[in-house]
C-alpha cells in the first residue's frame, strides 16, 4: 500500500480528489492533506509518504518550492503536479524537478478517474523499474579497498559547493548519493591517504562539513553501503555530531540501515521521569534522565513529538506556580542542541522558582498536588485527599499552596475547571450537561452559575459569542 499526500490551497479541490479517486483499487491510501507547501512539509516530517500530489500555484510556499525541498530531503517520493491551466512553462519546470506526471484540473472531471490513477501508477512502475535496474547494476560493484570516505553537509546543499574545484579534481573518483552526501572510493592506500588529507583540510575550513572515515569496506556491496550512509545521514549523525569535530571514524559492520528498535519499557521509564518533578531540584536525576533519553536514540520526529508531550505537561504544572512558559525546541539539527535546550529549560525553571520561602521538598509536594489536580479535574477533588497524597497536614498544605501557587486550593481548582469548560465549549459540540459532568460538576445549574460568575456569560452565551464561524468537532 502506497501512502499519498494531497496538497492544494483550494479545500474543495482537496476534498474532491480524496473522495472521488478510487485509491484502494490501485493499492493507494491518502494519509494526509495540506493547503500549502509549508503545511505539507510538516506532514512529511511526521508521516511516511510515497506519492505527493501538489498544486503549483499556492500561497505561503508554492508547489515548485515544495518540490525542490522534497527532491533534496525525500528523494524516494514520487510527485504528480496539479495545475489549473495548462501553463507549459510551469509544467516543464515541474517535470525538470522530477514530477512523473501532471493533472490539469480543468480536464479532471472529463477524464475517467480510473484512467488517471492507472496512468500515474504506470509511471510509478516505470520509474521504479529504472531505479531497481540501476541499483541492481550498482550492486554488482564490489568495493576493493578496506577504507573509504564520505562527506555530509549539514544544510543539505551539494558537497561540491563547499569544496574548491581544484581540490575536487585532485581527489579520487566520487559519487553524490543524495544531495549533501558524497562517497569517495580510493583505488589504493596512497590514494586513500591523499583523499583523507584533502577532505580533512576542506572540513576544517567549513564547519558545515563532516567527514566519515569508513573502515571495513572491502568486499562490501556498493548499493548496501549507500543505503547505510543515507540512514546515517538521516538518523545517526543527529546523535553523533559534535561541534568542532570534523572527522567521524565509522566501522561499516556497526552501521544500521534502520534506526534501532526502541524498547517500550525503557521508553516508558524515561517518559515517566521526564513528566515527573524531581529532576528540577536534583542534578543527578536530571543528568540520568538526559543520558537515558540519549540512549534511546529515538528517530528525530519521534524525539520531537516526545519532547512536545513533556513541554505540554511541564507548562500545565509549572506555569501556574512560576509564571514561566516553556517553549519546545525549534527543529534541532543535532542532539547537542536538544541537550542544550534541556539544560536551559531546567535553569529557567530553577531561576523562576527563585529562592523560595519553602524547601525543595515542600515545593515538590505542592507541584505534585498541582499535577494531581490536573489529572483529576473531571472528578471530585477535595483538599483532604490531596493532602494525604502529598503527605502534608491540611493547614500547612493550604498555607504552602497559597504562597507558592498564588491562590487558594479551591480558587485554583475552580479557575481550572472554568478554563477547561471554555475549551470544551469552543472546540466541541458537547452539551452543557456533558461539559458540566466532565469538569467536575454534577449539577448543570450550579456549573452555569459558577461559569457566569467567572466570565459574565452563561456557557451557551459564551459558546455563541466566541465560536461564530469556527470549526468544531464531536469529540
Amino acid at each position: 500500500m502506497m501512502n499519498v499526500l494531497v496538497v492544494d490551497d483550494d479545500k474543495l479541490v482537496r476534498k474532491g480528489l480524496i473522495s472521488a479517486m478510487p485509491w484502494q483499487d490501485f493499492n493507494l491510501q491518502v494519509v494526509g492533506e495540506a493547503r500549502n507547501g509549508e503545511k505539507a512539509l510538516e506532514v512529511l516530517a511526521s508521516q511516511d509518504v510515497d506519492l505527493l500530489l501538489t498544486d503549483l500555484a499556492m500561497p505561503v510556499m508554492s508547489g515548485l518550492e515544495l518540490m525542490r525541498i522534497v527532491r533534496k530531503k525525500y528523494p524516494h517520493i514520487f510527485i504528480v503536479v496539479l495545475t489549473l491551466h495548462q501553463d507549459f512553462e510551469y509544467i516543464q519546470e515541474a517535470l525538470r524537478l522530477g514530477a512523473i506526471d501532471y493533472i490539469a484540473k480543468v480536464q479532471l472531471e472529463e477524464e475517467n478517474f480510473e484512467e488517471v490513477l492507472g496512468r500515474i501508477c504506470g509511471r510509478i512502475a516505470d520509474e521504479q523499474a529504472k531505479l531497481d535496474a540501476q541499483e541492481k547494476e550498482r550492486g554488482k560493484e564490489e568495493i576493493r579497498l578496506d577504507q573509504g570516505y564520505a562527506m555530509i553537509t549539514l544544510m543539505n546543499s551539494s558537497v561540491s559547493e563547499h569544496i574548491e574545484p581544484s581540490i575536487m579534481s585532485n581527489l579520487s573518483p566520487s559519487r553524490e548519493i543524495v544531495p549533501g552526501l558524497r562517497l569517495w572510493l580510493p583505488a589504493d592506500d596512497r590514494e586513500a591517504r591523499e583523499t583523507g588529507k584533502q577532505l580533512s583540510q576542506a572540513a576544517v575550513e567549513h564547519s558545515q562539513l563532516c567527514i566519515l572515515q569508513l573502515n571495513g569496506m572491502e568486499g562490501q556491496d556498493l548499493s548496501q553501503v549507500e543505503r547505510l550512509l543515507i540512514a546515517y545521514k538521516i538518523h545517526g549523525l543527529f546523535y553523533s555530531y559534535r561541534p568542532n569535530t570534523n572527522i567521524y571514524p565509522l566501522l561499516l559492520n556497526s552501521m544500521k540501515a534502520t534506526p534501532p528498535e526502541v524498547e517500550q519499557s525503557a521508553m516508558m521509564s524515561v517518559r515517566e521521569r521526564g513528566l515527573s518533578l524531581e529532576w528540577v531540584h536534583k542534578a543527578s536525576l536530571f543528568e540520568q534522565l538526559v543520558e537515558d533519553l540519549y540512549k534511546l536514540q529515538l528517530p528525530v520526529v519521534q524525539l520531537m513529538n516526545e519532547l512536545g508531550r513533556w513541554v505540554l505537561e511541564w507548562n500545565r504544572i509549572y506555569q501556574p506556580v512560576t509564571s514561566c512558559s516553556i517553549d519546545a525546541p525549534a527543529s534541532p539539527d543535532c542532539w547537542v542542541t536538544v541537550e542544550e535546550w534541556l539544560n536551559k529549560t531546567r535553569n529557567a525553571l530553577t531561576e523562576a522558582l527563585g529562592k523560595p520561602l519553602y524547601s525543595a521538598d515542600v515545593q515538590e509536594c505542592i507541584l505534585k498536588s498541582v499535577q494531581l489536580i490536573h489529572a483529576g479535574l473531571a472528578g471530585r477533588l477535595n483538599v483532604t485527599g490531596i493532602c494525604q497524597e502529598v503527605n502534608m497536614s491540611r493547614s500547612y498544605f493550604s498555607q504552602c499552596f497559597r504562597d507558592i501557587v498564588g491562590s487558594t486550593f479551591n480558587d485554583y481548582v475552580r479557575q481550572l475547571r472554568v478554563n477547561k469548560a471554555k475549551e470544551y465549549l469552543l472546540k466541541t459540540n458537547k452539551t452543557i450537561f456533558w461539559i458540566a459532568e466532565h469538569t467536575g460538576y454534577a449539577d448543570e445549574k450550579y456549573f452555569s452559575r459558577i461559569f457566569r460568575k467567572h466570565t459574565g456569560l452563561l456557557p451557551s452565551e459564551f459558546r455563541q459569542l466566541h465560536r461564530a464561524g469556527g470549526e468544531t468537532s464531536e469529540t
